[in-house]
């Protein structure tokens, strides 16, 4: 994602609204790695929406960070599938006129092994929720909620402020947990709900089952000078 420019780490900037399936790839060719997602409200629920919920759907161990600030932000304030009924953008001078999305709940709705939700202004509590996503062995989904002070000047840091509660645990049930992602009057932030019993995809692989080398150290070289010579 646009994160991945930021930050000293071994990175890969994809097609927006794709970072989820390059991750996917990263991590099925070599498991030695940590790998992680970032990726923003708008391109996670409009082109990337199909890979969150196959990827919480198959449990691949990678840790997925949605940032959220409920526009594009990028592309100078479109509304996205978060931007709230009624808020009027650039484009949408009279309001929006659809129901927003509320990440947490769709989530839940793909039966999770790991859901959570931060915030930008707490990095201290965002810091050890994402180390807890990433020592999750499964699709870990972590929301971040962040303000946007150019283009989405309700959801201030003292509205946030106002709303959030911080969890102690994580609900033990689905439906608790579908309690907890309510935004209607206050916002838990933490980790929301956590099933360690679901298998990843690779542990469900029975063709890589017996094999203890990662598919990067079975691919073979090849010697492409004589193809690149053609186009010389």
């Amino acid at each position: 994602g646009n994160g991945a420019d930021k930050i000293k780490v071994n990175a890969f900037k994809g097609l927006h609204g794709r970072s989820i399936p390059l991750a996917i790839g990263s991590h099925l060719a070599n498991r030695r790695m940590t790998v992680i997602a970032t990726i923003g409200d708008g391109g996670c629920l409009h082109e990337g929406l199909n890979h969150l919920i196959h990827a919480i759907r198959s449990n691949y161990d990678i840790t997925i960070l949605i940032h959220n600030n409920q526009n594009f932000a990028l592309t100078t304030g479109q509304a996205t599938a978060t931007t709230k009924e009624g808020k009027r953008m650039y484009a949408l001078p009279d309001g929006r006129p659809e129901r927003e999305i509320n990440i947490g709940e769709l989530v839940l709705g793909s039966k999770p092994s790991f859901f959570a939700r931060g915030y930008s202004g707490d990095p201290l509590q965002l810091t050890e929720i994402i180390k807890e996503g990433i020592k999750h062995k499964g699709c870990s989904v972590i929301e971040i909620l962040q303000v946007c002070t150019t283009y989405n000047k309700e959801s201030t840091p003292q509205w946030f402020t106002e709303r959030i509660e911080k969890l102690e645990s994580p609900a033990l049930d689905l439906n608790n947990a579908r309690d907890a992602v309510s935004m209607d009057e206050k916002i838990k932030t933490g980790i929301i709900y956590k099933d360690d019993s679901i298998p990843t995809f690779y542990d469900r692989l029975q063709n890589r089952k017996d094999l203890s080398t990662e598919l990067v150290d079975e691919v073979k070289q090849y010697d492409i000078s004589k193809l690149l010579k053609k186009f010389e």
